[in-house]
């Protein structure tokens, strides 16, 4: 059987109506498998101070094996890496906050996991999987992203360029479906990011859009050390922007240790 963490990022205006009752169903479905949490930031102090309170209570009554909370909002991307540095096993499983689980879920999942280091499930980053394997030869998920949106494109470019290849499908390297999940692509109902950045159709975030125009240059001709991204145009790191090494690798090795206490 493939060995595999669990990871989820929430922030507090999904707490009740869309995180609490997919945690339960991880405990449910999921009851051997080590959880990670990321509880996210959030702009109006006393609401998050809250918030963080009941989250917690509502936690220790569950399996959660590592909890890591901001009082500040921080980017999804961050969150992602957190979810990797907490994690004790060699692949992650990483969900939105706004997907239910059922019984079928975890049987179709770990079928196919063990034939790939990373996919995306029902070609949807809402729910994808990915080795510390494929974070060394990769790298970490961009931190310069200021909130939500293009992380996932900007990985996807980068490990197709990490993997030698010359064009790149419209979502991942790999794609499984899986019976059992669904997406519910709730809006972002006032996001901790909002003090910071404009928002695009109430889901992402008009600085990442821009952060990803600063480090991605695009043309309708190939590119010197480009890739063809989606059959559409070439794309390639601009000279100067390449992905920091946010963390060092050793520590893919000595998970951090955030217990709920």
């Amino acid at each position: 059987m493939t060995k595999y963490s669990i990871g989820i990022v929430t922030y507090v205006k999904r707490f009740e109506k869309f995180f609490k009752p997919l945690v339960l169903s991880l405990e449910k479905y999921f009851p051997r498998v080590e959880k990670n949490y990321v509880l996210n930031g959030f702009y109006d102090r006393a609401v998050q101070q809250d918030y963080l309170e009941k989250a917690r209570e509502f936690l220790r009554g569950t399996s959660a094996s590592n909890v890591v909370a901001y009082d500040e909002n921080q980017s999804l991307s961050k969150c992602w890496n957190q979810l990797v540095l907490h994690s004790a096993a060699p692949k992650i499983l990483i969900m939105n906050d706004d997907v239910e689980i059922g019984r079928l879920f975890k049987w179709c999942l770990e079928a196919q996991m063990r034939m790939f280091e990373a996919a995306v499930i029902n070609k949807s980053w809402s729910h994808f999987f990915i080795s510390k394997n494929t974070i060394r030869q990769v790298g970490w998920f961009e931190e310069r992203f200021p909130g939500v949106g293009h992380e996932d494109a900007d990985y996807a470019l980068r490990m197709a360029l990490a993997g030698g290849r010359k064009f790149i499908p419209r979502m991942f390297e790999h794609n499984i479906y899986c019976f059992g999940i669904h997406n519910i692509v709730a809006k972002n109902e006032d996001p901790g990011w909002k003090q910071v950045s404009a928002s695009i159709n109430n889901k992402y975030t008009s600085a990442n859009s821009d952060f990803f125009d600063s480090k991605w240059e695009s043309s309708p001709k190939p590119l010197e050390g480009g890739i063809n991204a989606y059959g559409q145009k070439y794309m390639r790191i601009k000279p100067g922007m390449e992905t920091s090494m946010f963390y060092d690798f050793a520590l893919l090795d000595r998970p951090l240790k955030s217990p709920l206490i």
